[in-house]
């Protein structure tokens, strides 16, 4: 039985309810799109505006690309790029619907990413309180160790995201095997490479890819959230399915990066918070 039948035959989802609200949310979502790509605004002002939210965007913790500052500190495009780019290795693998988490070898390295960027950014909080550390806070360090990490949210997440949306998941884990995670750390190697190299070409794709990865694990986050709390988990069957949930997630992102920018401009204004060192 197809899950349009199972929720039309529901009392409180009848099929015209369903439809109605999946195509509102399409519309909905082509309508974010369009105004995003038809604001006055440059791209450049546009990545650093979502980056604003949750970024203090300090020139110090940030990478440049011929002399322009990414719109995004290190740690924090490093963490969002690494689950997009996790994400996408994981559907070139044919893993994008997996819904179980790797096993226990595989789980241990995954949560080791995020501990040492958790290390890291302790050092580097250390460091600007003026303690003792063992090393200097560096950007190789914190784009690396924010890569590290968002690869493993990516191996941890997505499939609780699967378990969460679908009503059936292959059973199948997000990493089955060790070449496979090294295969994904040497995709991030690349991407570490190219952050590092500063060239000016390289800054919108290497821009777009952290803030796009942004936007796509809070809106994971929220949507998982959100199926869970108002009990609409495991029914989806088609990507259509998914559209009102992945509309809903979308937009409690977007409320949350509304109240945390406003309060930051409110406080801070426009600009980079100031540098603790």
């Amino acid at each position: 039985m197809s899950l349009l039948k199972k929720w039309s035959s529901h009392p409180h989802f009848p099929l015209s309810t369903l439809l109605t609200r999946r195509n509102w949310a399409v519309g909905a979502l082509g309508l974010v799109l369009i105004v995003f790509l038809l604001a006055p605004w440059s791209l450049y002002d546009k990545l650093w505006g979502i980056a604003f939210a949750i970024c203090p965007q300090r020139p110090s913790h940030s990478l440049f690309f011929g002399g322009v500052q990414m719109p995004i500190e290190a740690r924090e495009g490093g963490i969002f790029a690494g689950f997009a780019l996790g994400v996408a290795y994981l559907f070139a693998i044919g893993r994008g619907k997996s819904g179980e988490l790797p096993s226990t070898k595989l789980l241990a390295p995954l949560v080791g990413f995020i501990a040492l960027m958790g290390l890291d950014g302790l050092n580097a909080v250390a460091y600007d309180f003026y303690l003792s550390t063992p090393y200097t806070p560096n950007l190789p360090m914190r784009l690396g160790t924010g890569l590290l990490a968002g690869l493993g949210v990516a191996g941890i997440l997505w499939p609780v995201f699967n378990q969460t949306m679908w009503c059936l998941v292959p059973p199948a884990p997000s990493f089955s095997k060790l070449s496979e995670v090294g295969t994904a750390v040497f995709l991030l190697i690349l991407f570490w490479l190219a952050g590092l190299s500063g060239w000016s070409f390289l800054l919108y794709p290497i821009s777009i890819i952290a803030i796009a990865g942004q936007v796509i694990l809070l809106t994971t986050l929220m949507t998982t959230l959100a199926a869970a709390l108002f009990r609409l988990d495991g029914r989806a069957e088609t990507v259509m399915d998914l559209i009102p949930l992945l509309f809903l997630g979308l937009a409690l992102t977007a409320v949350m990066f509304g109240i945390t920018a406003a309060v930051r401009f409110t406080i801070f204004g426009p600009g980079p918070l100031p540098s603790l060192r």
